[in-house]
């Protein structure tokens, strides 16, 4: 997905506020918050995109459910975001502000999926890892459960990917074995 100019802008402005105001790491937790509580509640998602609804009302909304759970730099920002129209960049505005922020600050992201949820040794086992391999770097490690993997699991960080899944290997096996039977013909 294409992020606008306009996204890019918001979300530096955004960012370059936070580190002013030194609230840089709240305003992150508050945008993980936001795109949570977003994938979940379709009726708020819908609301705020609606054209028809006035922005007084998205504004109110906005209040009403998020004062008391992300700081008011967030609110005031959200409010500012309806005001000038721009509902729909509001995904690509938190997107860039996740990536400035991990940028500026080091953080490396992991994405590790699984069939079961990670123990608590497993997860220290792959911040080892990945200390040992992205040295000088603050490691953040997100858990994803996947049940069709089978077992095993999947690693995504910084644009490497390994599959080490049963469903992985079967996939790798079906492939030989659907090779090896054209090549005969």
């Amino acid at each position: 997905m294409q992020i606008s100019k306009a996204s890019i802008r918001y979300a530096r402005a955004l960012y370059s506020l936070a580190e002013e105001m030194q609230v840089s790491r709240e305003v992150y937790r508050d945008i993980h918050f936001l795109m949570d509580f977003f994938s979940e509640a379709k009726d708020v998602r819908h609301l705020m995109a609606n054209p028809v609804i006035p922005p007084h009302i998205k504004k109110k909304a906005v209040r009403m459910i998020f004062e008391g759970h992300v700081t008011d730099l967030t609110i005031r920002f959200l409010d500012l975001v309806i005001g000038k129209n721009r509902v729909t960049d509001i995904y690509g505005i938190v997107r860039e502000y996740i990536e400035l922020y991990r940028d500026n600050k080091g953080i490396v992201r992991a994405v590790v999926r699984s069939a079961v949820p990670l123990s608590d040794e497993e997860k220290a086992g792959f911040s080892d890892w990945l200390s040992r391999n992205f040295p000088g770097k603050e490691v953040e490690i997100v858990n994803k459960v996947q049940p069709s993997l089978i077992g095993g699991f999947t690693l995504r960080v910084d644009g490497v990917y390994v599959d080490k899944s049963v469903a992985g290997r079967l996939h790798s096996l079906r492939k030989e074995i659907n090779v090896k039977v054209y090549q005969k013909k």
